[in-house]
């Protein structure tokens, strides 16, 4: 007696031609019906480089450790505007100074992000602390600084 989950197989004629190599996917025969290729797709056609998108997650990892309280504030000074800045500094001083053990780390988890125009862009991300999903949402904007270099610079913060 057999199990009801075991396999049956059948044995596939051998013709004795050689098996000839195939490259790629094989489409599936549908009958009117174009093959689906799966490929990774810009939603934005303002999508930004590959340069910010990896300066926003690495800038959205410092900030989560910011208000979770593993990093000083200093530290994210000169990436932020100085009103943004005052009040993240002023809305983490309410807290209590405990610092996390090493189970309770702060990770970034997912980053998205949105070019309103070349020089404006608007970040999302989902962070997991304390075992608690929440979210967080950055606006950076293409400024220059006194030696008329460009860098992106943190207007506005919201998290929750």
């Amino acid at each position: 007696m057999r199990a009801a989950s075991a396999l049956q197989l059948r044995p596939i004629p051998f013709d004795g031609s050689p098996a000839e190599p195939t490259l790629g996917q094989i489409p599936l025969p549908f009958p009117d019906a174009t093959p689906v290729v799966p490929a990774p797709i810009e939603r934005d056609p303002l999508a930004g480089t590959t340069v910010l998108r990896q300066k926003a997650g690495h800038f959205m990892q410092a900030l989560v450790e910011v208000l979770a309280g593993e990093r000083p504030p200093r530290q994210l000074a000169a990436w932020m505007s100085p009103d943004v800045y005052s009040q993240m500094v002023a809305r983490l001083s309410i807290r209590s100074g405990r610092r996390p053990g090493r189970q309770h780390r702060a990770r970034v988890v997912s980053v998205h992000v949105a070019m309103v125009d070349p020089e404006n862009a608007e970040i999302a991300a989902r962070f997991v602390h304390r075992g608690r999903s929440r979210a967080i949402a950055v606006r950076l904007e293409l400024r220059r600084n006194h030696r008329q270099v460009a860098q992106w610079l943190c207007t506005a913060v919201a998290w929750g």
